[in-house]
């Protein structure tokens, strides 16, 4: 079974914009979520440059942003912003507001496809929270199985990976399963890790990586990785958020000025 993440750019940094697997347009707000978008240069890298969705992140607190650890190994933070504020990512994501990134960490035990799939990153300009833009607060609490979470995204809407759909965000009920039920399903998780299994045609897919699947409330999940065909039958797998709450509470604190020295191993500027 091929196992890959649910980031929307491939090796080649190429992009598709689409949905959840499975998903109804999210009519509410979802305050918390962002877009993580990468500069790109349209028609096969001979057009002008455009500001294209990768994965998904959470906010949580005024200057920093929970995600995946994939979705920002290698990236070049001159190349990257994020949009927030707005369900609707059309016309160069004009709806919502686009900051831009001092810095980011990718947790130091991340490996790819195996463990600590999280990093955050930290704005420029502080966000401007109002009805459309807050927080969410991340959990500390173990959740097992059978728990009904909501699942947020602009993840792919077929199972293989192509075409492009409306940019609206789209979101999902998805319930738990135990990681033993998930290992017997065929992911290899870990403890650190949560899945999810509900129905075949439903799941994350590519585009959703980095972003939260929120159980009571609470950032409990960050969409880490899945099969190669989504929603097929087959667990989706998430950074378990309440094995990394203090690594997050280390990392985003928030006093002192912007233009304080990052901690060691962040990326920054050239």
């Amino acid at each position: 079974m091929y196992i890959d993440h649910f980031r929307c750019f491939s090796d080649n940094r190429e992009a598709d914009d689409s949905k959840i697997v499975g998903g109804t347009t999210a009519n509410e707000r979802i305050p918390y979520q962002i877009s993580l978008q990468v500069l790109v240069s349209s028609f096969f890298g001979f057009g002008p440059k455009r500001w294209m969705h990768n994965c998904g992140g959470s906010i949580v607190n005024e200057y920093y942003v929970v995600t995946a650890a994939h979705c920002l190994d290698g990236m070049d933070i001159n190349r990257m912003s994020i949009v927030a504020g707005t369900n609707d990512l059309r016309n160069d994501s004009s709806k919502g507001t686009r900051y831009f990134l001092e810095s980011y960490m990718i947790h130091p035990d991340y490996i790819e496809l195996n463990r600590s799939d999280i990093g955050v990153m930290r704005v420029k300009e502080a966000f401007t929270f109002n009805e459309n833009v807050q927080p969410i607060r991340y959990s500390s609490d173990f959740v097992g199985g059978g728990v009904t979470c909501l699942l947020t995204g602009w993840g792919y809407t077929m199972p293989i990976r192509v075409g492009s759909t409306p940019k609206d965000l789209q979101e999902a009920e998805l319930t738990t399963i135990t990681n033993d039920q998930c290992r017997e399903r065929g992911m290899p998780v870990n403890p650190t890790e949560i899945c999810t299994f509900t129905r075949v045609g439903q799941g994350a897919c590519g585009g959703d990586s980095g972003g939260p699947l929120v159980c009571n409330n609470q950032l409990s999940g960050v969409v880490s990785y899945g099969t190669r065909y989504c929603g097929i039958g087959v667990p989706d797998v998430y950074t378990r958020v309440s094995e990394f709450d203090s690594w997050i509470q280390e990392n985003t604190q928030t006093s002192g000025s912007s233009s304080d020295t990052p901690p060691a191993g962040e990326s920054q500027p050239a």
